[in-house]
């Protein structure tokens, strides 16, 4: 009976530890894309696309944002990325100046948010999936 309940304590902290842990991935992935559209010196329009491409798309890949933070990730999505029936397309729509600018903006601070919540996440924190923004 020892070894039963040891084996569930144990998948409970590595299910709390993935948590953070994807959190961390997601907090890594936006980080990279603002660090790479700080640091090139590309036209502002390529590359915001290449961190869409490289870093932000990665978000997509698996639950690793709080319900708020998805929903904020969601939506900017939406605003930006071009429509397309392909589900995994990457395409930003043609924006201007100040869209782009905005755009970066506001993965300028959805990173930084998901940096906070990742650094202060407590142990076994929800993490959403679009399903649960209904």
């Amino acid at each position: 009976m020892r070894h039963s309940c040891r084996a569930a304590t144990t998948s409970t902290a590595v299910r709390a530890t993935l948590g953070v842990m994807s959190l961390q991935y997601a907090s890594d992935q936006l980080s990279a894309g603002v660090r790479l559209l700080a640091t090139s010196e590309r036209p502002l329009a390529e590359r915001l696309q290449t961190a869409w491409d490289d870093h932000v798309q990665m978000v997509w890949m698996k639950p690793c944002l709080t319900r708020d933070l998805l929903r904020e990730f969601r939506d900017l999505w939406q605003r930006y990325t071009a429509p397309s029936d392909d589900r995994q397309s990457t395409k930003l729509r043609t924006l201007s100046q100040g869209e782009a600018v905005r755009a970066i903006e506001e993965l300028l601070s959805l990173s930084t948010r998901t940096a906070v919540v990742a650094a202060h996440a407590p142990p076994g924190e929800k993490l959403a999936t679009l399903a649960d923004l209904g």
